[in-house]
């Protein structure tokens, strides 16, 4: 079975990161076979590069007519500008504030960073160790700006499932962006978070299916990437473990990957992170090509839970 999810990419990238810089030539070749391909979800936050992310993006996005694009970007964590990163999770300088003012003053700034005067979807960012906060400031200031028409959707962007299931459970939200708690190494949004959504209708937008490289790149490369970090030997392990059992069927891992995480019925759509255009092409590719379903039954034999028998029955 064929996956028909659509694509949306992230722009993190465009800001100051601990890996490689995307250049001013390679963003606009990316963004351009992004549009061939139909692809017109972009995503960005204030995090990314101190706005950086948000300047560049809105520099490629300069005469792209405005209803032909789906936008999103953060509030409630910031990074000084250009600041150089050494730990993506927690790196130094960071800082987190979800207070009223503070929400309002983010929105303002991603506006004119991105050369727009409205925001298809705001999401309250990180706030895992800040809920009360996040309900009392920062959701009633983007509910103001939602009946302003200045956005469209407020969500939550997180990698931990629990802050998406507490933040839901104090105020209604329209979209989540859920990263690195869903895929073939990992499944604790399809515990509670998924259902939740389903009940709710909520929108889920799943970001980092490969769990930043490891599920495109497999276990032998070098640096190949985990949780933002290096991957440990025992990830490397469990990677080569899936990938073996997808040989049996002829889907490569990024296949696998993918389907994986298009195919659960609760998500919406994939958040990609920037890859050259064959890398992007490539990933587009691989949704549509067909999966046996016998795959989804070998790797349940292994320990990664089959979301998609009541599909098959």
């Amino acid at each position: 079975m064929s996956s028909t999810a659509s694509l949306g990419l992230g722009f993190g990238l465009l800001g100051t990161t601990n890996t490689a810089p995307v250049s001013d030539e390679s963003a606009q070749q990316i963004f351009s076979c992004a549009q061939s391909l139909g692809i017109n979800r972009f995503d960005t936050a204030p995090l990314y590069g101190g706005g950086l992310s948000e300047e560049r993006l809105g520099q490629l996005l300069q005469g792209v007519p405005r209803e032909d694009y789906i936008l999103s970007t953060k509030v409630g964590r910031f990074r000084p500008y250009a600041a150089r990163v050494t730990n993506p999770k927690d790196n130094s300088g960071d800082s987190r504030d979800y207070s009223r003012d503070a929400t309002l003053r983010s929105v303002e700034l991603s506006l004119q960073r991105l050369g727009t005067d409205r925001l298809d979807i705001v999401f309250i960012h990180d706030c895992d160790e800040h809920i009360e906060e996040a309900v009392q400031g920062a959701w009633p200031a983007l509910n103001e700006l939602k009946e302003q028409g200045v956005i469209g959707r407020i969500g939550c962007g997180s990698n931990v499932s629990a802050t998406h299931e507490r933040l839901m459970e104090r105020v209604p939200l329209d979209t989540l962006m859920v990263a690195n708690c869903y895929s073939l190494l990992q499944g604790s949004a399809a515990l509670r978070l998924f259902p939740a959504c389903q009940a709710t209708g909520t929108q889920v937008e799943l970001a980092a299916p490969f769990n930043s490289g490891i599920l495109a790149t497999g276990p032998d490369d070098p640096v190949a990437r985990y949780d933002y970090t290096v991957a440990s030997q025992a990830i490397r392990d469990r990677v080569r473990q899936i990938a073996d059992v997808c040989e049996q069927y002829g889907v490569t891992l990024k296949q696998a990957a993918l389907h994986y995480c298009s195919r659960h019925p609760a998500v919406d759509r994939l958040i990609l992170g920037l890859a050259e255009p064959a890398q992007l092409i490539s990933n587009q590719q691989d949704l549509r090509t067909s999966v046996p379903d016998a795959l989804w039954e070998a790797l349940d034999d292994i320990g990664i839970v089959n979301p998609f028998k009541e599909q098959l029955a």
